[in-house]
């Protein structure tokens, strides 16, 4: 049986109302069952679109394995990229935010525009293309204030969420505001005890 089915089997003998089995929030087989299912395929909220002012204001994030590298290009368009260098795949910004005019990585400089194209690599020989080195991109959109990405190669269409979301937020044009006060909070758990207490119906009677 495989990962999937288990945990498919699982799913079907839940009791409602009642926690998952243990393995849900414990056994690394299904963390990254989660990963590759839920985390890697469906469009995530990232940030805030005022988070990034101005051409080359960058923010950046790890979702699983993977750094992504969030950043306002020349035009103002919001872009994302996996935030490592085409080179050696060393990281190109290690801030969680910053602004920079060009995206420089630190190990060798290869020198990328805020658009993710390869400007500069020294020594790579005549043959070399820089056209075919841009950094990979991350599918990027923008919704009411709101910056979504998707690590999937082929990200489902973002359309349905714009429609869903876009009538609620455009009323609070939270483009045009700031962000007064952030705290993180690392929490040593799985992800699906903080979502399970956080949407508790219990708390509703509260």
């Amino acid at each position: 049986m495989t990962v999937r089915d288990e945990m498919l089997a699982k799913l079907q003998r839940r009791r409602p109302g009642f926690s998952l089995e243990q393995s849900f929030y414990s056994d690394p087989a299904y963390h990254q069952l989660d990963l590759e299912t839920i985390w890697y395929r469906d469009w995530l909220f990232m940030g805030h679109d005022c988070e990034l002012p101005k051409p080359g204001s960058y923010m950046t994030v790890q979702v699983g394995a993977y750094p992504v590298l969030i950043v306002r290009d020349g035009t103002k368009t919001v872009r994302a990229f996996h935030n490592a260098c085409r080179h050696r795949g060393s990281r190109i910004c290690s801030a969680a935010k910053g602004t920079a005019a060009k995206l420089v990585c630190p190990y060798h400089q290869w020198t990328y525009e805020l658009d993710g194209r390869l400007l500069f690599a020294r020594d790579m020989g005549t043959d070399f293309k820089a056209a075919d080195f841009g950094l990979q991109p991350v599918h990027c959109e923008t919704v009411g204030g709101y910056i979504f990405i998707n690590l999937s190669d082929a990200a489902p269409d973002f359309a349905p969420v714009r429609a869903m979301v876009e009538p609620y937020l455009a009323p609070h044009t939270l483009g045009e505001t700031k962000v007064a006060f952030e705290m993180t909070i690392v929490e040593k758990g799985n992800w699906k005890l903080t979502w399970e207490n956080n949407r508790e119906c219990y708390h509703c009677a509260g």
